[in-house]
């Protein structure tokens, strides 16, 4: 059990992932659009609570509702007890890139600056540097699998699993692309690395070629967040074919098609909970967090679901655009928010 200092940004989430209630949304005639508007708005809460990447997965997850048009009911088992949970999956295939970025010669250009001492001595110091534009180049194509499920009447429980094609172990390694495609970087002035071989991708499994194992994460209204620290997962296409609701997707900086698709999953992993104590709650004399007010996620829970038949879709790339700035440091592998202070993050067994 984690406890501690800690202050959960996620405790800002009370009632606000209740507010899919299923009113207010399109009719019942179309249920894919009506569950869309649903996660779309359980994404403005969440981003309205300061953490963001949790938000653009869930706007991730309103585009495959509407894609598929409806979700699946499926029975998920929460510290041994079974509930009715609906449900959608995805297969995304994109493009595994290489970017490089010229070398700062720390060279200012005549014209590009500006004056910081007017009228005393005619001082001049460099505008800011505008971004710079990546060399990017296609090497290869992955294929990661994804399943959200979620408490049907009220969507106040949402659980995530994002994973490479076949059986896997929880990883840390593994990311997150319901918040962003990743891409490769190189060092100013180095050269991409020789592309390993990708496998492509197979309507029956397989590696997805690069990310092995999942990441799994259970959303719970009144509590916060947990993340998965063990456990293990299978998937497989069981069936392709038919139209989605739109033949195209955009997510990120890629463009898809979609076709209808069908998967089967399996799943056991055992949750702790990510504590995160939002940077403006911290003391400006010693950085330090305030004491916990006790309201943060505790405890640790168990998630399972049988093999189950999951309807969804299947997005191949069809064109992308290079990321256009130069990338910061490398990302965390779990989805933290970008302006907080993590006391001990979760970490699977063994690390």
């Amino acid at each position: 059990m984690r406890h501690g200092t800690v202050w959960l940004i996620g405790a800002a989430l009370v009632g606000a992932v209740g507010c899919g209630d299923g009113g207010g949304g399109p009719s019942d005639g179309d249920e894919g659009a009506r569950l869309a508007t649903q996660f779309e708005r359980l994404a403005d809460s969440v981003d309205g609570a300061g953490y963001s990447p949790t938000a653009v997965a869930l706007r991730h997850a309103a585009e495959i509702v509407r894609l598929t048009g409806h979700a699946t009911p499926v029975t998920v088992s929460i510290d041994g007890a079974s509930r009715s949970f609906l449900a959608v999956a995805e297969q995304l295939e994109f493009p595994q890139i290489q970017c490089s970025w010229p070398s700062d010669t720390g060279t200012v250009t005549p014209g590009d600056t500006v004056s910081t001492d007017p009228g005393g001595g005619g001082g001049f110091s460099p505008a800011p540097e505008p971004p710079r534009q990546g060399e990017c180049t296609e090497v290869g194509t992955y294929s990661m699998r994804t399943l959200i499920a979620w408490e049907p009447e009220h969507m106040a429980e949402v659980v995530r699993l994002v994973a490479d094609l076949g059986s896997g172990e929880v990883s840390t390694g593994v990311p997150d692309v319901m918040t962003g495609l990743p891409t490769d970087t190189v060092p100013d002035g180095g050269s991409p690395a020789p592309p390993e071989p990708v496998p492509g991708p197979s309507a029956g499994g397989g590696g997805g070629g690069g990310y092995p194992g999942f990441m799994g994460e259970y959303l719970v209204g009144e509590e916060g967040i947990w993340f998965a620290v063990e456990g293990k997962q299978t998937n497989a296409i069981e069936s392709l074919g038919g139209s989605c609701a739109s033949d195209r997707a955009t997510f990120d900086w890629a463009e898809f098609s979609c076709e209808s698709a069908r998967f089967g999953y399996a799943f056991s992993m055992r949750m702790e909970p990510l504590q995160v104590i939002p940077e403006t709650l911290t003391d400006p004399a010693t950085g330090m967090p305030p004491d916990d007010p006790g309201n943060g996620p505790q405890g640790s829970h168990t998630i399972a679901m049988t093999r189950s038949a999951v309807d969804g879709v299947r997005l191949r790339v069809i064109a992308w655009a290079p990321p256009p700035v130069e990338p910061g440091p490398p990302p965390e592998p779990r989805p933290l928010p970008p302006d907080s202070v993590v006391t001990e993050p979760p970490s699977a067994p063994g690390a």
